[in-house]
């Protein structure tokens, strides 16, 4: 007797922007998060005192060398690939001027996107550690 194993594939949906072909820089989405809203407070905090850390991992969330996040000069590039890569509104302008205003409450903005899209990964920004009591041995006699 034989059995027969059935499997089924299962394929992510894949979700086509109409926009039109005649006038590709009509941008139709907004930034998820205000760019001084400076939540969840840890990643601000992160981003104000490590600026270069946080650069990086931008950066290497983003597609680009990790190092390229270091430089003060790369915020404004990274925020305009994101925003144009998501379709936000805005402008270079835009963007090289949040950059230069609070670069803090930028790479906040662009992590609270990241996040937003699924690209950036809490898991390993979440320090929290479950500890686990075991009680079962505590009253021995």
């Amino acid at each position: 007797m034989s059995k027969t194993i059935l499997t089924q594939h299962i394929h992510p949906a894949v979700l086509k922007h109409e926009y039109n072909p005649h006038n590709v820089w009509d941008f139709d989405k907004q930034w998820q998060t205000k760019f001084c809203s400076c939540q969840p407070t840890g990643r601000c905090i992160f981003a104000c005192f490590c600026s270069c850390c946080m650069g990086n991992k931008l950066a290497k969330y983003m597609g680009e060398k990790g190092i390229i996040g270091c430089f003060p000069c790369s915020l404004p590039y990274l925020r305009t690939k994101l925003r144009t890569a998501r379709r936000i509104e805005g402008s270079c302008c835009e963007d090289y001027w949040a950059s230069n205003c609070c670069m803090a409450c930028t790479a906040t903005q662009l992590a609270n996107e990241l996040e937003t899209q699924g690209l950036w990964d809490v898991s390993k920004t979440n320090k929290s550690k479950h500890v686990r009591i075991d009680h079962s041995n505590q009253y021995n006699d």
